[in-house]
Parts: structure tokens; sequence; C-alpha cells
């Protein structure tokens, strides 16, 4: 077990080095947190006020927790290393910026492309990798993907239906790389991705309009961006 996951909230706190997000009616306390020589992310909606605190928040804190686990010890996803309470958990601190920040080498490209294959393995479609901050680098040009909240998992295996629709929030989440590398190494765009960005299916744009819809909505509720 992780050192600082013995600690309480309060203690956690006490040892917050940096806020990164100080909370608020919607939003949680994101802190870098250090002891005994560890660090950790805390995320918490303990001092969020009102129905937010009570009800939406729990959720938000299970749909992240339930998509960490599913993809523990998949490098370059946060561990997480323990659920707090239904308002807080705490996890894995990944020294990395945002990609557009990092500027990581054409290689990265590739070992994203591969960390997002294997999430998609496990289960789980990010459904927001267009946010900025929600893929980053490391030093090395690692990739790191964070903020799960709206993420979808895949369903049973006769949940056919279900399945589908997930798969083509994993085609949205490849969308996104490709979008990526249009933005930061278009060099590096093949013809096969370079036409799909200019003729997208039917099924593809209706899934790209109810992931949309999603971070939309959790955007309403959690000021992600």
């Amino acid at each position: 077990m992780h050192p600082l996951a013995e600690y309480t909230r309060a203690q956690l706190h006490a040892h917050a080095q940096q806020y990164f997000k100080c909370g608020g009616a919607t939003e949680p306390e994101v802190a870098l947190v250090e002891a005994e020589g560890m660090c950790a992310i805390l995320k918490d909606y303990g001092r969020t006020p009102g129905w937010f605190g009570r009800w939406i928040a729990p959720v938000l804190i299970w749909r992240e927790a339930t998509a960490l686990t599913q993809l523990d010890d998949l490098d370059g996803i946060p561990r997480l290393y323990r659920r707090i309470d239904r308002r807080a958990l705490l996890m894995e601190f990944l020294p990395a910026k945002p990609w557009a920040d990092a500027q990581p080498e054409d290689t990265s490209y590739m070992y994203l492309a591969t960390l997002i294959e294997a999430m998609h393995a496990r289960g789980v479609a990010h459904c927001d990798l267009r946010a900025p901050s929600n893929i980053l680098a490391d030093a090395e040009g690692r990739p790191c993907i964070v903020d799960f909240v709206a993420r979808v998992r895949r369903g049973s295996r006769w949940n056919l239906p279900w399945n589908a629709l997930q798969a083509r929030f994993c085609a949205a989440d490849d969308s996104a790389l490709v979008k990526l590398k249009h933005r930061f190494a278009p060099h590096l765009l093949t013809r096969e991705e370079y036409s799909g960005m200019q003729h997208m299916g039917i099924i593809e744009r209706l899934a790209r309009r109810v992931g949309a819809d999603i971070r939309r909505l959790t955007r309403f509720f959690v000021h992600s961006d």
C-alpha cells in the first residue's frame, strides 16, 4: 500500500504542497500531497457545499475510481491508491505537462496511440481526449492520460447495443489523437487519417455528437477544462 494511503483527509490536506484547484460550488480541491518522501494527488469534494457535494460529487468520484481500477498498472494512467470516502480519492502523481507545453518528439505520438489502444483493450473509452489538459507528456516524452470523469466502460458480453456504442466512443478517442497530430505534428498524418478527417461517416458523426454532449454536461458540472 502507498504510505500516503493511510493518511486521513485532514492529514493529506495538511501535507498539501500545491493546489491545482481550490474547490468551489462544483469543483473539487485537487492537491499535490507530499510526505515521507512520497507524492500523490488528492481529489476531494469533501468541502464542496450543497446538493452538488451530496449527490453529484460521489458519482463523479465513483466514475473516476472505477476507470482507474480497470486500468490499474497501465503505464501512463494514474494508479488509484485509495477512495478516501464517497467524495474523495487519492491517486498517483504523474510529473508531466500538458501536451502542448511539453512539445514531445514524434515518437511520443506512437506511444500515445499504443496507450489509447491498451486503454480500449481494457474496456474504457475516455470520451474527453480533446480537452487540452487531459493528455500529458513527461520529461522523456512518455504520454499520460488523466481525468476519467466522462469515461464510458464496456458492458457485459451480452449487451451488444451498449458495446457497439462504446466502440464508437473508442473511435472518438482515436479521432482525438488524429486531431492532436493534425494540430501539433501534421507531417505524421497518414493518408487514411487525413482522408478520414475530410469524410466522416454518419455513425461517427453521431458518436462524436453524443461524446460532445457528455463532455458539455460534465464540464457544466465540474468545469474540467
